[in-house]
């Protein structure tokens, strides 16, 4: 009797289980390559999006054949080269030393504003950062990205904590920079 009225909360966790692990499954998976869902993306010079048109009516089809046709060899051409990124504004970056180096943090600012990066504050950083990074406030991640991008003497790109000096970006470089 005992069992019988086990058999529903089991039936019950067990569903659960299922649920979570065929959730866990479709989120594992690798996603094809391209824009998110949603993401608004410019398109090619033949789009796919207009291939398929074409097919639901014979005049349109007639006159659409050219264009598929020449469509495999621009696609190379207007796709960007893997080394680009897109342009994102610079924003201004705090430089903050956090090594014996005299004068590094200058320097490292000097570098920055060579390469368009405006800078709002040169100093010291005071506390144990294991190697450069770059720090970024809530909606600059992209800003951040391609400081580092940039300049490959950064090795970490990471949120903003508590107590960092600065606002916006801010990069504290360590004896690594060369």
């Amino acid at each position: 009797m005992t069992v019988r009225r086990l058999l529903p909360p089991l039936g019950a966790v067990a569903s659960v289980v299922v649920v979570i692990v065929l959730l866990l499954f479709l989120n594992s998976r690798s996603s094809s390559p391209g824009p998110a869902p949603g993401a608004v993306e410019a398109p090619p010079s033949s789009t796919p999006a207009t291939a398929p048109a074409p097919s639901t009516s014979p005049s349109a089809s007639a006159s659409a054949s050219p264009t598929p046709v020449q469509s495999p060899s621009p696609p190379p051409v207007s796709e960007p080269p893997a080394t680009t990124s897109p342009v994102v504004a610079k924003a201004p970056v705090t430089v903050l030393n956090n090594s014996r180096r005299s004068g590094l943090a200058s320097d490292v600012a000097a570098q920055l504003r060579a390469k368009g990066w405006p800078i709002a504050k040169v100093g010291n950083y005071r506390g144990r950062i294991a190697v450069t990074t770059v720090y970024y406030a809530a909606g600059q991640l992209p800003q951040a990205r391609e400081l580092a991008r940039e300049f490959p003497q950064i090795q970490r790109v990471e949120p903003r904590f508590e107590g960092l000096p600065g606002q916006g970006l801010t990069l504290v470089v360590t004896r690594d920079w060369h």
